[in-house]
């Protein structure tokens, strides 16, 4: 006899809506059918739709700015608004991972009139994750710029906390933030932002922000030594980070980007931590790379997806880079008694 359904989880990533729609596959059009046809209303299993990052351009705007900016992406975008309305009003349970293209999301007030715009009647169904989202024994997502020296931000969590904070921009955001400066001044404020970045993690490593870290782990429901190790995983090094930048300069210049096909290392140290800490996850879910990719983790029974991205920016190997009409998901079902199934999928606008 086969168990019931106690959950599920609908996890996409890097949509990049914008105020404007020149998209060639114009996930703001497509993602309203995809909502009506995965997340119908039933009644039953508890169902959660998460946006495990770049979900919204937000980059390197203050309070204000963003503000102004999530209003307008999402009147541009009408179809997904009422789509993403009407999920909060019969019960689906919305998430935002913040990427580093949206981390301004993690500001109170932008996390606050998110949630405010979605779910007017009940604003505790969306929720904004600044770093990660955690649901024990099941899986954790973050959406991977964390472990990406090029666009770390170290200390998400005190904007998360003090809301008003500007954001140090990370090395390669720095350089794309000035697109008419000179090559002179665009070099310069990349060694502005790896100096930050520099000072950002010598802060995280500070008892003030261990604090920091305490509250994420009582709000996270996880072991608070597994938090700190987690948040010091990886670090930025300005010695490792300028050749980097200096390559996905190179490669971008000439149309190319850099190629992988397997789980990053990352994955599995983050595995690894939770395992340590009896905190194993059946699935880790990341983004970033815009690479859809399944994998199993060598060190660990934890399975890692990632979930690619809607927008026409696609890298990697998957079905998705041949057929622009693919669009890539996370579907992880969750049975009465905890065992979970799913994977990665793609999914078209025709059914196929």
């Amino acid at each position: 006899m086969s168990l019931r359904r106690a959950a599920r989880w609908l996890l996409l990533s890097d949509l990049h809506l914008d105020v404007s729609d020149d998209d060639p596959r114009h996930p703001g059009r497509v993602l309203p059918e995809f909502i009506s046809r995965q997340v119908p209303a039933a009644p039953g299993a508890q169902q959660h739709l998460v946006f495990v990052g770049d979900t919204f351009e937000l980059t390197g705007l203050n309070e204000a700015e963003s503000l102004a900016r999530l209003e307008s992406i999402l009147a541009r975008h009408p179809d997904t608004f009422r789509a993403l309305e009407a999920c909060a009003a019969r019960g689906v349970q919305l998430h935002f991972v913040c990427g580093n293209h949206d981390v301004e999301l993690a500001r109170p007030s932008v996390a606050a009139r998110l949630s405010a715009l979605l779910a007017p009647n009940d604003p505790t169904r969306v929720r904004v994750h600044p770093w990660l989202l955690y649901v024990p024994s099941v899986l954790v997502a973050e959406h991977g710029h964390m472990h990406h020296a090029l666009h770390r931000i170290p200390e998400v969590l005190r904007t998360a906390v003090n809301g008003t904070d500007e954001l140090d921009l990370p090395p390669l955001a720095a350089w794309h933030a000035q697109p008419t400066g000179s090559r002179l001044n665009r070099a310069g404020a990349v060694a502005r932002a790896c100096l930050a970045s520099e000072r950002a993690e010598r802060r995280i490593r500070r008892p003030e922000y261990d604090e920091l870290l305490q509250t994420e782990s009582q709000r996270l429901r996880l072991n608070g030594t597994a938090v700190r190790e987690l948040a010091r995983l990886s670090r930025f090094r300005t010695v490792s980070a300028l050749p980097l930048t200096a390559t996905r300069m190179v490669l971008a210049a000439t149309g190319r980007n850099v190629r992988g096909g397997q789980a990053p290392a990352a994955a599995a140290r983050v595995a690894g931590i939770l395992d340590t800490h009896a905190s194993t996850v059946a699935w880790y879910i990341s983004a970033h790379t815009h690479r859809a990719l399944e994998a199993a983790l060598e060190t660990s029974s934890t399975r890692y997806i990632n979930t690619g991205t809607w927008s026409s920016d696609i890298r990697g190997q998957g079905p998705d880079v041949l057929d622009r009409q693919a669009f890539p998901y996370a579907l992880i079902d969750v049975a009465e008694d905890g065992t979970t199934s799913g994977g990665l999928r793609y999914w078209r606008a025709d059914g196929r």
